[in-house]
């Protein structure tokens, strides 16, 4: 026994549809129509009965997702938030009935965006790749893989939610991670070697001192190659002997001269794999 869905019910519109799981969803069949141009087809191709008034078609579609997907195509309802459990099947139906809304919605929620509506951030950053490399959104994959490159290295660790990551995907993303790393690590050991080369005076245990004192800095900009690092560690040489206070006063100037060109790389969008 089919059961009427309670966001759709009976005269709600004048056409019906039916989730593979026996919820009927009735429907404007002028908002089916205009809103995709494959429902479109589907309704001109029917037959005459079919285009009666309460005549129903069978979609493959679960309710839970037939519900988030007919929120698009009626401009009196709002779309729901979106959930990752369930997302990637609204996805799914979305490209199949060509609705591009919902992927716009989807592209909006998982995005957090400044004052000029620049993106500075990609919510789940592993599920966002995955769904973005399956229905070849090039755009978000690319936000997904420049957040995965100057984040912190538990987004690379976080849960993809099941959903798969080809292999050649993730080794670029690895691959670039470490090279920005590399990038990052050398400028602050050619800082070191100027600092050695102009302060020879300096008595070998404040050298030492420093040494030591840096390696934590490396480490955590192998964990996150960004200029958020720079910022937490720009005190890294606090507690240092007398001798080497000049040295960090130098340092946190030096850092601060290279914000513009770390913080403009880290907004380059990365190129894709070849052949991807």
């Amino acid at each position: 026994m089919s059961v009427q869905s309670a966001e759709f019910p009976k005269n709600y519109g004048d056409f019906r549809l039916v989730s593979s799981d026996g919820v009927v969803f009735s429907f404007p069949r002028f908002l089916l129509s205009h809103m995709s141009p494959v429902f479109k087809d589907m309704l001109e191709i029917g037959t005459a009965d079919s285009m009666g008034r309460d005549a129903e078609l069978r979609l493959a579609e679960d309710s839970t997702t037939l519900d988030q997907l007919l929120r698009f195509l009626d401009p009196a309802k709002r779309p729901l938030p979106i959930d990752i459990s369930t997302v990637d099947r609204l996805l799914e139906s979305a490209q199949k009935y060509q609705i591009e809304r919902v992927f716009e919605y989807w592209e909006e929620q998982m995005t957090v965006r400044d004052a000029s509506m620049k993106v500075v951030e990609i919510r789940c950053p592993m599920v966002t790749l995955s769904l973005a490399t399956r229905f070849h959104r090039r755009h978000m994959l690319k936000l997904a893989l420049r957040e995965l490159i100057r984040g912190p290295d538990t987004n690379l660790h976080s849960p993809s939610n099941g959903f798969l990551i080809g292999p050649t995907i993730i080794i670029h993303a690895t691959r670039l991670r470490q090279q920005r790393s590399e990038k990052l690590i050398g400028r602050i050991r050619e800082h070191q070697k100027s600092l050695a080369q102009r302060h020879t005076c300096c008595r070998e245990s404040e050298f030492t001192f420093m040494k030591g004192a840096v390696i934590p800095f490396i480490l955590e900009l192998i964990k996150e190659p960004s200029w958020n690092t720079f910022e937490r560690h720009m005190d890294c040489w606090n507690g240092c002997p007398v001798g080497v206070k000049w040295h960090l006063s130098s340092s946190r100037t030096v850092f601060n001269d290279w914000k513009a060109s770390i913080l403009e790389e880290e907004e380059e969008l990365p190129e894709l794999p070849e052949k991807f």
